[in-house]
């Protein structure tokens, strides 16, 4: 089970942000729509607020013998996301990391477990399907570049819809958060947090980094494993915990400035680490 940190301190982040973020990342998830469960395998917001599916209509379902179909227009539908990222620690030993950007097995499947994998929240997407078709495109073309899986299987296994959202929930350590449908839609992505996940690991190569800068933010490091944890443009998270004990939780590090591009984090890590 991925392991979901307690945050001690944290820094005013925007909610309508982080969730198109998650979202413009190709995160997968299910899609629920009366009976039918079916694997998500990219979303995106649209402009007006609309949020375009990618669904797998050939996944598992509840119910056996069910069609390969999925909700209709003018029915509603539920999407869960899982806002998680794979550090990299788990590639130690085999070369590369255990899932991709969306959560799916990567061809090195060596699994992911609570000393890898960060989850920080769930993203809840409930409304209405306003349009509904099988797609002729192909499977690559429709999840993110590394999301992940070997791309067989039938081309009329995803079928694109459209939902409109009535609800849009981001619920974290810190309790849940409601966020209109006009602030997602004219939210932008971070910069940095999409790539959230390269960043941890090329963070993670520096051995002395996370303890150099819990330092720096006044932290009693003995005894513990420091771990960087995330990173988007407002800053970053420390994970400091004892491996005697298990616990952990995690310190905000803010940026002196809002980065823009990796030049700017690079500046303030230099800052803030010395």
């Amino acid at each position: 089970m991925d392991e979901l940190f307690v945050v001690d301190e944290t820094t005013e982040r925007p909610f309508a942000e982080r969730v198109r973020t998650v979202l413009a990342r190709g995160a997968v998830g299910t899609v629920e729509a009366g009976l039918l469960t079916r694997p998500l395998r990219s979303a995106r917001v649209r402009d007006d607020g609309v949020i375009v599916l990618v669904v797998d209509v050939g996944g598992m379902s509840r119910g056996a013998g069910e069609s390969a179909g999925m909700a209709s227009t003018g029915a509603s539908a539920s999407v869960e996301i899982v806002d998680r990222v794979c550090t990299g620690r788990c590639r130690e030993g085999s070369g590369g990391p255990s899932f991709a950007i969306d959560g799916r097995p990567s061809a090195r499947e060596t699994p992911c477990d609570d000393d890898c994998a960060v989850a920080r929240g769930i993203v809840t997407l409930s409304g209405i399907v306003t349009a509904s078709s099988v797609s002729s495109v192909s499977r690559r073309r429709l999840v993110a570049p590394d999301g992940g899986g070997s791309g067989q299987g039938a081309e009329a296994s995803l079928r694109l819809s459209e939902l409109l959202p009535l609800q849009v929930s981001y619920l974290g350590a810190d309790g849940a958060h409601l966020i209109p449908r006009g602030d997602l839609a004219a939210a932008g992505v971070d910069p940095i947090g999409i790539d959230e996940q390269t960043w941890l690991r090329r963070l993670g190569a520096d051995s002395t980094l996370a303890a150099r800068l819990a330092l720096r933010a006044g932290r009693q490091i003995a005894g513990t494993d420091p771990r960087i944890v995330g990173i988007d443009r407002f800053g970053l998270d420390l994970s400091i915990g004892s491996p005697s004990t298990g616990f952990r939780d995690v310190v905000r590090v803010p940026f002196l400035q809002v980065c823009r591009d990796a030049e700017d984090v690079q500046r303030q890590l230099a800052s803030l680490a010395g």
